[in-house]
Parts: C-alpha cells; sequence; structure tokens
C-alpha cells in the first residue's frame, strides 16, 4: 500500500471515528435531556396534585361554615369562596390531564378522580343550594324574636283578666296563655326535627293547644281585654304558621345532613385518589431522578 493509500485510510477511519463520536455525544444528550423532561414533569405533576388537594381542602372548609353561618350574607359568600376553590380544583385537574407521557397507572388515577370529583360537585351543589336559603334559622330568628315579643304582649293583655276579674275568667286567661306557651315550646323542636312523621306530630299538638287556646278566648266574651287579647293571639298564631312553613323547608337541617354524611364520603374518595396521585407521581420523580 502507498503511503497515499495510507493516508486515505488514515483520514476515512479518523472521519468514523469522529462521526461515531458526534452521533455518540447526540445520543447521550438526548438520552440526558429526555431523563431531564421526565424528571420534570413528574415533579410538575407533583406540585399539581398538592395544588389540587388544597384547593379541595379549601373548598370543603368553606363549604362547612356556609352551612353553619347565621345570615343570609355569610352563607352566600362562604358558597361563593366554595365554589370558587372547586373551580380552581377543576381547572387544576384540566391542567394535568394536558400533560403528555402519563403511565397507565397515573392515567387510571385520573380517571378514578374525575369520576368521584364530579360527584363531589353534585353533592355540593345540592348542600350549598340549600345553606344559602336558613329557613331553619330563620324560623328560629322568627320564634325567639317577633313571636316572643307577640306573646309577652298576650301575657300583658290577659293579666287584667286574671288579677281583677271572676275566677271563672281569671281561669280561662290562664288557660290561653298556658296554651300558647306550649305552642311556643314547640316551635324550637319542630324546627330542628328532620322527620316529616315527627313534624306533623308536633303540628298536631300545637293545632289541639290552638284549638283550647280559641275555646279559652271565645270564653272570655266580648269584654274589651278580651277582645284586645284575642287580635294579638292571632297574630301570634300567624307567625307560628310563618315558623312552621320555614322549619318545614328544613334547608339547614337538611344541608348539614348531606355535607355530615353523602358529602363527607365523597370527598374522602376524592381525597384519597389525590394521595394516591401524589405518591404515584413521588415514585415516578425518584425513578427518573436514578437514571
Amino acid at each position: 500500500m502507498t503511503p497515499k493509500d495510507n493516508k486515505s485510510t488514515r483520514t476515512v477511519l479518523a472521519t468514523l471515528v469522529l462521526l461515531a463520536a458526534v452521533l455518540g455525544g447526540l445520543w447521550l444528550f438526548g438520552r440526558d435531556h429526555g431523563g431531564q423532561t421526565a424528571y420534570r414533569q413528574a415533579v410538575h405533576t407533583a406540585q399539581l396534585v398538592q395544588q389540587m388537594d388544597d384547593a379541595l381542602n379549601a373548598a370543603a372548609q368553606a363549604e362547612k361554615q356556609a352551612v353553619m353561618a347565621e345570615t343570609d350574607e355569610d352563607s352566600r359568600r362562604f358558597a361563593g369562596n366554595a365554589r370558587s376553590a372547586t373551580n380552581t380544583v377543576g381547572a387544576l385537574l384540566a391542567e394535568l390531564k394536558q400533560l403528555p407521557q402519563q403511565s397507565p397507572q397515573q392515567t387510571e388515577l385520573l380517571s378514578r378522580f374525575e369520576a368521584a370529583f364530579a360527584e363531589y360537585l353534585k353533592a355540593d351543589q345540592d348542600v350549598l343550594g340549600l345553606a344559602v336559603q336558613n329557613t331553619n334559622i330563620k324560623a328560629l330568628a322568627l320564634s325567639f324574636g317577633k313571636a316572643a315579643l307577640v306573646l309577652g304582649e298576650l301575657e300583658q293583655a290577659l293579666r287584667p283578666l286574671q288579677n281583677g276579674a271572676s275566677d271563672s275568667q281569671a281561669r280561662q286567661a290562664l288557660r290561653v296563655l298556658s296554651e300558647a306557651l306550649r305552642i311556643q315550646a314547640l316551635h324550637a323542636p319542630h324546627i330542628m326535627e328532620k322527620t316529616d312523621q315527627r313534624m306533623d306530630a308536633l303540628e298536631q299538638r300545637m293545632a289541639a293547644s290552638d284549638k283550647a287556646a280559641r275555646e279559652a278566648l271565645a270564653a272570655l266574651g266580648k269584654q274589651q281585654a278580651g277582645v284586645k287579647a284575642l287580635a294579638i293571639y292571632e297574630q301570634y298564631w300567624a307567625f307560628t304558621g310563618e315558623i312552621v312553613g320555614l322549619s318545614r323547608q328544613n334547608t339547614n337541617v337538611r344541608s348539614l345532613a348531606l355535607s355530615l354524611e353523602r358529602k363527607t364520603k365523597v370527598l374522602e374518595s376524592c381525597a384519597q385518589t389525590l394521595r394516591d396521585l401524589e405518591k404515584n407521581a413521588r415514585e415516578d420523580m425518584a425513578s427518573k431522578a436514578t437514571r
């Protein structure tokens, strides 16, 4: 082989070695770059899951505050906070679903969370829709407020009949007041009752006391004190009707029951799936970091 041929051979070999080095470097760079990308995605996934968990907890807390709030304004404000937090969860879920290169396990966990979160939203809508109406709280306020004040007026109107009238009138006046007080004592149990059957029974007892009170008022005759007492009693009975109507809607009692029972179950299902997702993401991070 001539010197020229040897030089040509060495040139070809050097070119091949250089080409192999370049290709190897490109392969190593691509491999490392791909590993870094996968690791960053695993970190991002873990961050999104943590943010979802935080937002879900915030939604649950705001929902409890809406249920327990004592005014319509507070109920609406806390309900708005709860809905805002659940919207955040939904937005984070959509972002998480858009990430590429999801493992089969992660895909299955996302589907499980999406189903559980859909149930959570349904329960949330029911609970918050009831909570902001506050009918039980309004009924209590009416019973211990205006109705109690009118009951005091009735007692004042009956006092002359109890103190300066005949024994028969005094007995009838006392009977009117006793039956009205029985009705008042039944307001709170009715307001707090969950079942229609029990509310029916309480209303029957109210009706029996109303009948007895009216009979006693009728026995007082047409004298001025009796007529005044009847007018006041009619006002008191009208308030009782409003209280019963509000109580029958039972929005606070029903929302609390839903929150403690149905909502708690779906919330735990969502939270458990998020824990599984976070565990999966952190295991993925550890796997990518060691490659």
